[in-house]
């Protein structure tokens, strides 16, 4: 299973329902939207991206296998972005 790692350049500042980020080796900042912002929230309060997606999955008042699908998709922006990295954890 692979873990996910939030690098130690990488800020986050929450306000209202949304969050920006940024990347201090980059000097680039991103913008979230809340469902974005609620992932990122969870998942630096779980550290876990299973235990964040269940989470979500109970936040929000629609198919449990499209927030999966969408956040899926997220992850995979977020991690060609170098705003969160994986790592194989060993069993």
């Amino acid at each position: 299973m692979k873990e996910i790692i939030i690098p130690n350049h990488i800020y986050a500042t929450f306000f209202e329902e949304s969050a920006v980020l940024l990347d201090s080796k980059k000097n680039i900042y991103y913008m979230f939207n809340d469902s974005a912002a609620d992932f990122w929230k969870l998942l630096i309060k779980s550290g876990s991206l299973e235990e964040t997606l269940k989470e979500l999955t109970g936040l929000y008042e629609c198919s449990p296998d499209m927030i999966i699908k969408d956040m899926e998709f997220l992850v995979e922006r977020l991690i060609k972005s170098g705003l969160i990295e994986t790592q194989m954890n060993k069993i």
